[in-house]
């Protein structure tokens, strides 16, 4: 900070009719805007880089989201797929059902004629 006691010189050449005369108050007046601009020259330099610091979370953030994005493309489609194997698993069991039924079935119609012919076998053997 500056202190202006008097009257103040503004050129460094000191000539009579180079002189300008500054009032005190008005020095005081250009001192405090000098210090309230170096001020905001520096709040300006903070802001730029708070900005910057900003962007580079927004670009890492917006990173994040693609590559998370891509997995659950990713996850998707591989759930997908699984959907399908099940889906052909389902049908491959109901086919194999509909065979196992229609083999017992055939499996049960053997058994009721063999015992059929055993017993008119053994009716016909003992009868005669």
């Amino acid at each position: 900070m500056m202190l202006v006691c008097g009257r103040s010189i503004s050129q460094t050449d000191i000539q009579k009719s180079n002189l300008v005369c500054i009032d005190t108050t008005i020095a005081r007046r250009i001192a405090i805007d000098l210090v309230a601009g170096d001020v905001c020259k520096e709040e300006l330099q903070l802001t730029k880089n708070n900005l910057m610091l900003t962007q580079y979370k927004v670009k890492l953030k917006d990173s994040i989201i693609n590559k998370m994005e891509e997995k659950e493309y990713d996850l998707n489609g591989i759930i997908s797929k699984k959907d399908d194997m099940f889906k052909g698993q389902e049908e491959i069991s109901k086919s194999l059902q509909k065979e196992l039924r229609s083999q017992k079935s055939t499996s049960f119609l053997y058994k009721i004629l063999s015992v059929l012919g055993i017993c008119s076998t053994t009716y016909l053997l003992i009868t005669k």
